[in-house]
């Protein structure tokens, strides 16, 4: 029983740190804009439109490079061009 004490402030303390850990990666994706209501001004369709639009391009943006390989790197280091 006394190796179990032991270590439940251990399991403790990693389960905290990996809810922190949650918590920040929560905290860091973009939340998606609201539409607005059926009776919306065209302002208010213009400004969500806007928001829609930078939201949709921060979580599709492309991720350059992660497609390329090792391969694909070498043919433009041995070639001065």
């Amino acid at each position: 029983m006394e190796p179990m004490r032991r270590s439940r402030p251990a399991v403790a303390a990693v389960l905290l740190a990996l809810l922190a850990g949650l918590g920040a990666l929560v905290d860091a994706y973009p939340i998606k804009p609201e539409a607005p209501g059926g009776d919306a001004s065209p302002e208010e369709l213009s400004r969500y439109y806007a928001s829609l639009r930078h939201y949709l391009n921060l979580v599709t943006r492309q991720r350059y490079g992660k497609r390329a390989g090792p391969e694909a790197a070498l043919p433009s280091l041995l070639s001065p061009d």
